[in-house]
């Protein structure tokens, strides 16, 4: 397949991934035309630690985790990915090895934008510089928020950060969200650095108060306000989570 044939076939992919939506057909072109599409099956190693990969990858459908390894060869998933994301920008921009590995936890489909294609779209189109930095970004926004996270919430809030967060972008309109969990419960778990058990208990608990309702892994959350204000310790919390469980059992 040629670069023609390439930039006709992966541009509407590329057109998928929110960063890259709003390029112009040009540059957006020139990308695609240095692409190419991979499936990849659950448990799949996408990229390993320590390898040079040949481009950045956007991932399309299905889900992907990162993960660092100790030297005794205990896992710490530092990221699930869903559709949207782009992932191994750094690795390609710094031409360092891959500092993590990424293997695929479903039936997930990638488009894998070339090394050189990109570092010409960048030297050609100010608009690729910026979105490259916007993407850079985004991935030092959420470590520094990750970070905070497991150095100053408990294992309960960081909990409800993680299900508002989901809630937040699953949510069209109002303060009701269903979450439905992007992964096993013990890959989350080891992503807010806790244990797969700790998960479960304070999901429960959370449950027991009425934030939530567990269904396998479909989260109901009658209200988004009253999880976030209990959880982090607003003094009206429990008597709005109360007036809200009641509203909610009345509807």
């Amino acid at each position: 397949m040629n670069d023609i044939d390439r930039a006709f076939n992966f541009l509407p992919y590329l057109r998928d991934v929110p960063d890259f939506a709003a390029l112009a057909d040009e540059p957006a072109r020139f990308i695609a035309g240095g692409s190419q599409l991979r499936t990849a099956t659950r448990g799949q190693i996408i990229c390993e630690k320590g390898s040079r990969p040949s481009g950045f990858q956007c991932l399309l459908k299905g889900g992907i985790k990162l993960a660092a390894l100790s030297p005794l060869g205990a896992e710490r998933v530092l990221d699930i990915l869903q559709p949207g994301r782009v992932f191994g920008v750094a690795a390609i921009l710094l031409d360092e090895p891959c500092p993590v590995f990424a293997e695929s936890i479903c039936e997930s489909r990638i488009l894998v934008v070339g090394r050189e294609r990109i570092q010409t779209a960048i030297a050609e189109w100010p608009e690729v510089a910026a979105v490259m930095l916007k993407l850079v970004a985004g991935d030092v926004h959420r470590l520094v928020h990750d970070l905070e996270a497991c150095c100053l919430m408990s294992a309960r809030q960081r909990l409800a950060d993680f299900l508002i967060k989901q809630g937040r972008c699953s949510s069209d309109a109002g303060d009701r969200a269903v979450v439905v969990l992007p992964a096993a419960k013990a890959l989350i778990a080891s992503n807010l650095n806790i244990s797969a058990e700790t998960f479960s208990r304070e999901l429960h608990e959370l449950a027991h108060r009425g934030l939530v309702e567990i269904e396998r892994r479909t989260i109901l959350i009658p209200s988004l306000d009253c999880l976030a204000a209990f959880v982090f310790d607003d003094p009206i919390a429990e008597r709005s989570t109360v007036q809200a469980s009641t509203a909610v059992a009345a509807g």
